[in-house]
């Protein structure tokens, strides 16, 4: 078995599996120089490593952060092959096979999910918070991500080939599903706070509004929000959910208007 700092150094290799991309391999060589301390570890012979090492300088191109559940358990088949109990080629198969998949399941929940509730979390604590906003964006988003290239690695490592039945189990689409309605409320709330600054100030000839009109009309922003996202997942088309919050949003107006006369 590798040692705890060879899986170590692959993890900090894999934040650069995507430095040496190349039309011919796409992330081939970076995989190949993630798992290179962990092929050194595992075969002493020369020869042996170098052969090792070029099953892995071929074409590859998944997910960054997906690639390390795939280090982690080609690491512990390299494992096998030098005892004789796996034939090297099921190595390549066993990475093909996860290329595609892999692929769309990260673009989906890192790119289409994490990092959009990470941004809107950012620019909403910028709102609030001033200076701040950048560094909450940068400490939601590594969380995620930081988090699938650790225990996606030791995952692989300690399961092998069924590392594939544990990402299965984590059910990311489904998770990217919730984070994207989550991150869809979260932009209401931040609409609602940018009108908020707006209005207090009154701001480009804005009349102020009282405290309390501030609340519904952050209230309503972030239901209509998130009302239009569960329509949306619930297949409803985009126009029709929209005129089902019309007439909400027209009753929504007489109340204020009121409110704004009485007060």
């Amino acid at each position: 078995m590798i040692g705890r700092f060879t899986i170590f150094k692959v993890f900090l290799n894999s934040f650069f599996i995507q430095s040496a991309w190349s039309f011919e391999k796409m992330q081939g060589l970076g995989f190949a120089s993630a798992i290179a301390p962990a092929i050194k570890d595992i075969y002493k012979d020369r020869d042996q490593a170098s052969a090792a090492l070029k099953r892995h300088m071929v074409f590859y191109n998944a997910h960054p952060y997906m690639a390390s559940p795939i280090l982690g358990a080609v690491i512990r088949m390299e494992e096998e092959v030098k005892d004789g109990k796996l034939d090297a080629g099921n190595i390549t198969s066993f990475k093909e096979s996860l290329i595609g998949p892999y692929g769309a399941i990260g673009d989906t929940f890192f790119w289409g999910s994490v990092r959009p509730i990470a941004s809107v979390l950012g620019v909403l604590s910028a709102l609030i918070w001033g200076l701040w906003g950048p560094l909450v964006f940068l400490v939601v988003y590594n969380l995620f991500h930081i988090w699938m290239r650790w225990f996606g690695l030791h995952k692989g490592y300690k399961l092998g080939e069924d590392v594939v039945e544990y990402i299965k189990t984590l059910g990311l689409p489904e998770q990217a599903l919730r984070i994207r309605i989550i991150a869809t409320g979260l932009l209401g709330i931040m609409v609602a706070a940018l009108i908020f600054k707006l209005f207090k100030t009154g701001m480009f000839g804005i009349q102020p509004v009282q405290i309390y009109q501030l609340f519904l009309i952050t209230g309503f922003i972030t239901t209509a929000t998130i009302l239009l996202a569960i329509l949306l997942r619930k297949g409803i088309s985009v126009s029709l959910a929209i005129y089902l919050l019309f007439l909400p949003a027209i009753v929504f107006l007489v109340v204020m208007d009121m409110l704004q006369r009485v007060g």
